[in-house]
């Protein structure tokens, strides 16, 4: 009986310790040195945000996003516009930039499917530039990785590959006038918690900070 209850025991000792070693180390990434792209957790899992601002007297008819990129490390994620989510937020606004109004959705697009548009159909009305009203923009795409991506991604890490870019390219209708070739680029750091206290984020990502910080 003494020899059975050493085995069983053992046998336990032995699942635990199988079992620690296989479940994989878990992270809070964030990035660091950039205030252009951030990397974010909700209950879907984590994800990479890319605030564009747009703030001026005129209006923007139409964005359309083209193709883009993330690297961490050595692994290239693309950003494909059906493996995307994308909103734009409308409000009008003082030169200073604090909006007179709540921002409110007038696109949105998931992994390619639209499922809102009114940025045509928006009634902005000219703005007189002595009057200090603008018309202000805030959009947020968003990439949610696979599990492979978070496995490569943990890999560069676990490597030291730290050092990573961003790069997105779209084209824009403002006024009825189409601007193509548009974009962004920036350089990063991948950082295992907090990177930056968002109580120092400059008044711009306000909105930033309600949407996705609260």
């Amino acid at each position: 009986m003494k020899k059975v209850k050493r085995f069983f025991l053992y046998l336990l000792t032995v699942i635990i310790l199988v079992n620690c070693a296989g479940s994989p180390r878990r992270y809070d990434f964030t990035l660091k040195n950039t205030l252009s792209i951030f990397m974010l957790n909700n209950e879907k899992g984590n994800f990479f945000c890319i605030p564009v601002q747009y703030t001026g007297d005129y209006q923007i008819n139409k964005f359309e996003f083209n193709s883009g990129f993330i690297t961490v490390g050595n692994f290239k994620i693309p950003l494909k516009k059906d493996e995307i989510n994308i909103y734009i937020y409308f409000a009008e606004t003082q030169e200073s930039g604090s909006p007179d109004e709540e921002f409110r959705l007038i696109y949105s697009q998931e992994n390619g499917s639209l499922l809102l548009s009114l940025m045509d159909e928006l009634n902005v009305s000219e703005k007189n530039e002595s009057g200090g009203i603008m018309n202000y923009y805030y959009i947020f795409i968003e990439k949610y990785p696979d599990e492979d991506e978070i496995k490569k991604i943990i890999s560069e890490y676990e490597r030291g590959n730290i050092n990573s870019c961003m790069g997105i390219e779209y084209d824009l209708i403002i006024d009825n006038e189409e601007l193509f070739g548009n974009g962004m680029y920036d350089n990063f750091e991948l950082y295992n918690g907090a990177a930056m206290d968002s109580a120092w984020f400059p008044p711009n990502l306000d909105f930033f900070k309600e949407k996705y910080l609260k």
